[in-house]
C-alpha cells in the first residue's frame, strides 16, 4: 500500500475524528488482476442501520483544477475546456469503479456514500459539470454522492482543526496529529 498523500490523510483524519468512522483506510486496490481500481480513502462506522460507508476519492489540487488531460469522448463537451471535460470523464469513471469495488467487498450498499473531497474547485463549468457527474452516478448506482468542495470543505477542514485544538488524544491519523501540532502550539 502506497504512503496516503496529505490531502487524503486530512480526510481520513475528519472520517476518524469528526465522523466516528470505526474503520478508516487508505488507498484500497482492488485484487483483481488487471483492474487499476484505487479508492482514496475509505470510511465504515456501524450504526443501528447497518454499515455507513464513505468512499472518498481526494484532489488536492490549489489552483482550482481537479485533472489535466485530454477528453477521450464529447459527452461532456457542454462543460467548458477539455481539461475540466476530462475532468469530468476520469471523475465519473472512478465512480463507476469504485461502486463496482464496493459492491464485491461489501453486502449492502444502501448506506453507502460516494464523496469527491476538493478545497478548491473552479465555479462554474466545473461544477455545473459535477453536478451532472453527481446525477448521473445517482441514476445507476445505489449510493448517494456528496460533492465536499469549496466552502463545504473548509467548513469540514475547520471543524477537524477545531476537534484538533480540543484534544491531545492520539487517534493514530497522521494529518489530525500534524493539526494538533499547529492547533497546540504557544
Amino acid at each position: 500500500m502506497t504512503q496516503p498523500q496529505p490531502g487524503e490523510q486530512l480526510v481520513g483524519a475528519y472520517l476518524r475524528v469528526v465522523e466516528e468512522c470505526d474503520l478508516v483506510t487508505y488507498n484500497q486496490r482492488s485484487a483483481e488482476r488487471g483492474d487499476q481500481t484505487e479508492l482514496d480513502v475509505l470510511g465504515v462506522k456501524s450504526t443501528p442501520e447497518g454499515q455507513r460507508i464513505l468512499a472518498c476519492e481526494v484532489v488536492t489540487h490549489l489552483d482550482g483544477q481537479l485533472y489535466s488531460g485530454t477528453p477521450s469522448t464529447d459527452e461532456w463537451t457542454a462543460y467548458g475546456n477539455a481539461s475540466y471535460q476530462y475532468s469530468l470523464e476520469r471523475i465519473s469513471e472512478k465512480f463507476e469503479r469504485v461502486v463496482d469495488y464496493l459492491d464485491v467487498v461489501f453486502d449492502d450498499l444502501s448506506l453507502a456514500e460516494l464523496q469527491l473531497w476538493s478545497p478548491y474547485v473552479s465555479e462554474g463549468h466545473q461544477t455545473e459539470g459535477l453536478a451532472a457527474v453527481v446525477e448521473r452516478a445517482e441514476a445507476r448506482h445505489e449510493p448517494s454522492v456528496r460533492l465536499v468542495i469549496n466552502d463545504d470543505y473548509t467548513e469540514r477542514i475547520e471543524a477537524l482543526r477545531d476537534a484538533a485544538a480540543a484534544s491531545s488524544k492520539d487517534y493514530g491519523e497522521t494529518g489530525f496529529r500534524f493539526l494538533q501540532i499547529l492547533e497546540g502550539m504557544r
